[in-house]
């Protein structure tokens, strides 16, 4: 129930930041970072050394910032699986006038649940987007699906988020799910983004990236 700061901050902060190096961490790309508790504009710093930094393309020093894509019911469905252990998705939860929570099951069709998984992460990067970072800051969001996704559906939430086109002053936004830990990135115009879809594909087929 995150019902004191250590849990919350455990799961919202410190886990995407572990998340977020295990992915970017390689030979060439060594990274430490310093998690921050206050009111800073970031939630962690990181220093970069290796082959990649030194030829540039990443830079020594950055920023994370972290948040999460939830429903926004989501409260009432870690809620009601803490007192009865399970319920239906988010969608068809409801809180009664006696405080009791009301589970229906939903039924979706094809790929809507994942277009309105869609705009709640919009509406995050959006909210994001509108303030004000340090150069060189990546924004990592975690993504907390109400049902299992499949691959396909990961792969159709990631083009919906590309169409939109979202206007971001971020280097990179790091996007993955809890369950299957799926992932993408969108970059920023002037980040190295072929660069790292390169080394990505590579280390996805066991293969080590040259610098």
């Amino acid at each position: 129930m995150r019902n004191s700061i250590v849990e919350k901050k455990l799961i919202e902060e410190l886990l995407p930041i572990c998340k977020y190096i295990q992915a970017k961490y390689r030979t060439g790309r060594y990274i430490s970072v310093c998690w921050k508790s206050g009111n800073q504009n970031h939630d962690a710093e990181i220093i970069q050394s290796g082959a990649y930094i030194d030829q540039g393309y990443y830079h020594q020093q950055a920023f994370l910032e972290i948040t999460s894509a939830v429903h926004p019911k989501d409260y009432l469905s870690r809620e009601l699986l803490n007192k009865q252990g399970f319920a239906f998705s988010a969608d068809g939860l409801k809180r009664q006038k006696d405080g009791s929570i009301k589970s229906e099951p939903i039924v979706h069709t094809n790929y809507e649940y994942i277009e309105r998984f869609s705009e709640i992460l919009l509406a995050r990067i959006k909210d994001k987007a509108s303030k004000r970072y340090p150069d060189h800051t990546t924004l990592i969001v975690c993504c907390c699906l109400d049902m299992l996704c499949t691959s396909e559906e990961w792969e159709y939430l990631r083009r919906c988020i590309e169409k939109s086109q979202q206007s971001h002053q971020f280097e990179e936004i790091y996007i993955y799910e809890t369950t299957h830990e799926f992932s993408f990135s969108l970059w920023g115009s002037s980040s190295s983004n072929n660069f790292e879809y390169r080394t990505e594909t590579i280390a996805n087929n066991n293969e080590y990236p040259q610098p």
